[in-house]
């Protein structure tokens, strides 16, 4: 292990055992099926279907029925004959139409009921009934014995019925337009006074509507396939070789493991493009051909093959996000024990990446600097702000999006490093998991502790929870004791109660699972000055935040009640329901249960990001999702340094009382408050320009105390599993 931390990679060893995966996948007939074969056969197969429906869907025409023939008016008639009148076969398209009257059905039952049994036994797509007295509307005058109305019969269930009830519409709209026409003229005036000036389409750039609908479908082919192809062979090249006995021959060789993991990541990487490559010809090449068979050729329709400049930019955009599939694909298959098991972790990968790529498809998704920051999504709208030549606008959103998407990159390789440095993540796990066995040992081998594998559950147990506990609430409360009621009920039921239960019922002691531990004297005093001096900063946060993350009109309007009652309650209520049960339950859950169980075995970057993600996806909104979860990494770091949760509790509690009680400052009438608060002109309360500066470097000041704290020894103990108070620490004493 010295020697890989000693030295760097060196690119003729990670060259090496690229040249041997490379190798050894090539001769896999599976991954030649997979990445070449499959693509050529599988979208000309789905484009031999697609011409067979089109054949079929064309020789199917709708048939409709008209019911009432006698009833209609022959001043402009719409019948002619066997057949529509000659005007309306343009409209009428390939639908047939059938005549019936009125009279002659009525006399066997109702004909409500006859149509409705022609459209249930799928003798017609569409019935049209012109009821008896049918008359037409000549004034504004109502007559109790005339009928204005026809009604259109048709089925949901019908294949056809949509396109009938179309051809329907048209040929009514166009008689109705003839009977305008015609009345206007008999009045002596133009036909066309109705319709003083008409409006037509014109594509400027058809081109570049080409180009925008390729920009929406290919990122998506490529996201899959690009994952697909990347997932195979990373399976096969962790844990096949796990199975083959091959990886411990490879783990003893000179090669140090970040050569391993580079050499196998560039491996998998080539694997993943060129299979998302080979995806998208296939893929283009095939709808070419099949829309021009089937007349929509990019001269006369909407569809054509994707711009060379629009392939490029995808060419740039699949490059990192193929490294990036491939390092998440590498980390996660070395957790598998085989190529069967490694399988299983595909869909859950691709559940997590797939709104990501679909965020771009959605109406109104643009390129800005909150989709920027978002990853996979900021990388393809950059595509396609270039495909669009949109070039200023790429440019200025370049560096946040280079930004996020190699900081991910770097992330997962590191990820997937780590894991090859663990021998438990490689070669554990091998014992088979029994119930029976489970239940027994379950009680008696209870640690002071949880697992980190308890610590997770238990913050999958409160988020989903929180979830469905967010569906349940259909209205605003009203009153006072409703507000109440909606906040302490998610905190102390579905927050604080599982990690409770599971501490009393799955370790041996709850002081050192939610972390009581009294820490260095000045650690309080300094958490509370930093929750103070904290506060400008996580405000002037949550309004950049909200600047580029803006909250909607609608969920505005939902909360408005809300913030009514929370502005005229006393205020004691609100910072005890609002400040002090969030704070409590809160950081017992995030920085207590789930902290002392991830920080075990040498997890402290792991305890610490992973609270912090759980604490921000627990809260509601977005907006506070993103602050809660930046407040998490701070708290969770002071966790770590101080080896106890009553410095984050305190922090926790004090941001926010400042919070819910900064806007009524203000009419305290405190002399000097003016120098720290200033007023909005919408009314509400912020922090003056010059205090939140000093308040930021008294905070920095509390921050580098904490920094100067070292971790304790209880706290090393804790990481190795071995937990208990240590005498050894004056510093570091459990709460009396």
């Amino acid at each position: 292990m010295s020697r890989n931390k000693k030295h760097s990679p060196r690119l003729r060893t990670i060259g090496m055992i690229y040249a041997r995966e490379m190798r050894d996948q090539l001769r896999d007939r599976r991954t030649i099926m997979t990445i070449v074969v499959l693509p050529m056969l599988l979208y000309p197969l789905v484009g031999t279907l697609l011409l067979q429906i089109a054949q079929f869907t064309q020789q199917h025409a709708p048939k409709i029925c008209i019911i009432g023939t006698e009833n209609l008016p022959q001043s402009t008639p719409l019948i002619d004959g066997e057949g529509l009148a000659d005007a309306y076969h343009e409209v009428q398209g390939n639908a047939s139409f059938e005549f019936y009257e009125w009279r002659h059905l009525a006399q066997k039952a109702s004909v409500a009921e006859i149509a409705q049994r022609f459209v249930d036994r799928e003798a017609y797509d569409a019935v049209l009934l012109v009821p008896p007295h049918f008359e037409l509307r000549h004034s504004d005058a109502e007559t109790e014995d005339l009928v204005n109305s026809l009604h259109v019969v048709t089925s949901p269930s019908s294949d056809g019925a949509a396109i009938a009830t179309e051809r329907v519409y048209s040929v009514l709209g166009k008689w109705r337009d003839d009977i305008v026409s015609k009345e206007l003229l008999d009045q002596g005036l133009a036909s066309n006074i109705l319709s003083p000036f008409t409006v037509q389409k014109k594509a400027v750039n058809a081109e570049a509507g080409t180009a925008m609908l390729w920009s929406k479908l290919l990122p998506f082919v490529m996201l899959i396939w690009a994952m697909t192809g990347a997932f195979y062979p990373a399976i096969d090249l962790v844990a096949g070789e796990k199975e083959r006995g091959t990886l411990e021959t490879l783990l003893c060789s000179p090669a140090l493991r970040s050569e391993i993991v580079w050499g196998k990541l560039a491996a998998v990487t080539t694997f993943s493009t060129l299979t998302a490559l080979l995806n998208v010809f296939s893929m283009t090449l095939t709808s070419t051909l099949i829309f021009r068979q089937m007349g929509l050729d990019p001269t006369g329709g909407s569809f054509g093959p994707p711009p060379l400049g629009s392939m490029m930019w995808l060419l740039l955009a699949l490059l990192p996000l193929a490294a990036l599939f491939s390092a998440l694909a590498l980390a996660v298959a070395a957790m598998a024990r085989s190529s069967k098991e490694g399988q299983y972790y595909l869909m859950p990968l691709m559940m997590v990446s797939l709104p990501l790529v679909l965020l771009p498809m959605m109406p109104g998704m643009n390129l800005n600097t909150g989709t920027s920051l978002i990853p996979v999504t900021g990388m393809f709208l950059l595509v396609r702000a270039l495909v669009e030549s949109q070039y200023l606008l790429a440019l200025m959103h370049l560096p946040m999006v280079a930004g996020v998407t190699f900081g991910c990159l770097w992330l997962a390789t590191r990820w997937a490093q780590r894991q090859f440095e663990d021998e438990a993540v490689l070669f554990g796990g091998g014992e088979q998991w029994e119930l029976r066995s489970w239940v027994r040992h379950f009680w008696r081998d209870r640690q002071a502790v949880p697992s980190p594998a308890q610590a997770l559950a238990c913050g999958v147990i409160i988020l989903v929870g929180l979830f469905f506990g967010k569906l349940m609430v259909t209205e605003m409360p009203g009153n006072l004791a409703g507000l109440t009621k909606l906040l302490l009920t998610p905190q102390i039921g579905l927050i604080l109660a599982p990690p409770l239960l599971m501490a009393i019922v799955m370790t041996t002691s709850l002081r050192e699972t939610f972390r009581f531990r009294m820490p260095h004297w000045p650690a309080l005093p300094i958490a509370l000055l930093l929750g103070i001096t904290m506060h400008p900063v996580y405000v002037t946060l949550g309004h950049l935040i909200t600047d580029i993350y803006p909250i909607s009109e609608q969920t505005q309007l939902a909360l408005e009640p809300m913030t009514k009652l929370i502005a005229t309650a006393p205020l004691w209520h609100i910072i005890f329901i609002l400040a002090f049960i969030p704070a409590l339950c809160e950081e017992l859950a995030f920085r207590g249960f789930i902290f002392s169980g991830l920080v075990r075995g040498g997890g402290r970057s792991r305890a610490v990001v992973v609270s912090a993600i759980m604490f921000g996806i627990s809260h509601g909104l977005l907006q506070q999702s993103i602050a809660a979860t930046v407040m998490g990494l701070m708290l969770g770091w002071i966790a770590l340094r101080t080896g106890s949760v009553l410095p984050c509790l305190i922090i926790h509690f004090t941001n926010n009382a400042l919070s819910v009680s900064m806007s009524r400052i203000p009419d305290f009438g405190l002399q000097g408050t003016e120098l720290f608060l200033t007023t909005n002109v919408d009314g509400s309360a912020m922090y003056q320009p010059i205090w939140t500066l000093m308040a930021a470097g008294l905070a920095f000041a509390c921050l580098t105390y904490f920094y100067t704290l070292q971790s304790s020894d209880d706290e090393q103990a804790a990481m190795s599993g071995i937990v208990g108070p240590c005498p050894a620490d004056p510093g570091l004493q459990p709460v009396a």
